[in-house]
C-alpha cells in the first residue's frame, strides 16, 4: 500500500525529530499530480480514517475540479487546490505528498518536497536516469524524510 511506509506509530516531523502519533492524529496529505495514478494511490491512503486529504495540485484545472467533486463524495473537510506544486509545499499543514505527475518531474518535486519537510510517496519510475536517482537518494537522506 502507497501509504505503509508512511504511516507508523511515530512519525518524523519538519524539523527531523520523531514525534509520537497519538490515535487520535490524522496524517495530512497533499497530491500532485492527479489525473491518473496519483489520485489512485491517494484514494488507496484514504481507506485510512487517520488520512485526510487537505491538497490537491495539478496543472490542468479541470483536472483539479474533477478531483475536488470526486473526494467531496468521500470526505467532508475541503482541501485546498492548486496548479503549482511549490505553493503546496510551502503548506505546513501537509505532512506527506503523493507524486503522481509525468516521469520527467519526479526528480525535481520530490527533491523540493522533502527540502520543504514532506515525507513522500512517489509513484513509478521514480527517476529516469541513475543520476536522478542518486539525486533524490541524496536528498532523501540529507534531510531525513521518508521515501517510498
Amino acid at each position: 500500500m502507497a501509504g505503509s511506509l508512511l504511516l507508523g506509530p511515530n512519525m518524523l516531523n519538519a524539523s527531523g525529530k520523531i514525534k509520537n502519533i497519538s490515535p487520535n492524529d490524522k496524517l495530512h496529505i497533499g497530491v500532485i499530480g492527479c489525473n491518473g495514478m496519483g489520485w489512485s494511490n491517494t484514494i488507496s491512503l484514504l481507506k485510512m480514517e487517520d488520512v485526510d486529504l487537505i491538497g490537491i495540485c495539478d496543472v490542468d484545472n479541470t483536472v483539479v475540479e474533477r478531483r475536488k467533486s470526486d473526494y467531496g463524495k468521500l470526505r467532508k473537510n475541503t482541501p485546498k487546490t492548486y496548479n503549482d506544486y511549490r505553493e503546496l509545499l510551502k503548506d505546513n499543514a501537509i505532512d506527506a505528498v503523493v507524486i503522481g505527475t509525468p516521469d520527467h518531474w519526479h526528480c525535481r518535486i520530490m527533491v523540493d518536497a522533502v527540502n520543504a519537510g514532506k515525507h513522500v510517496y512517489v509513484e513509478k519510475p521514480v527517476a529516469n536516469t541513475i543520476e536522478e536517482a542518486n539525486i533524490m537518494v541524496q536528498a532523501a537522506d540529507n534531510t531525513g524524510r521518508i521515501v517510498q
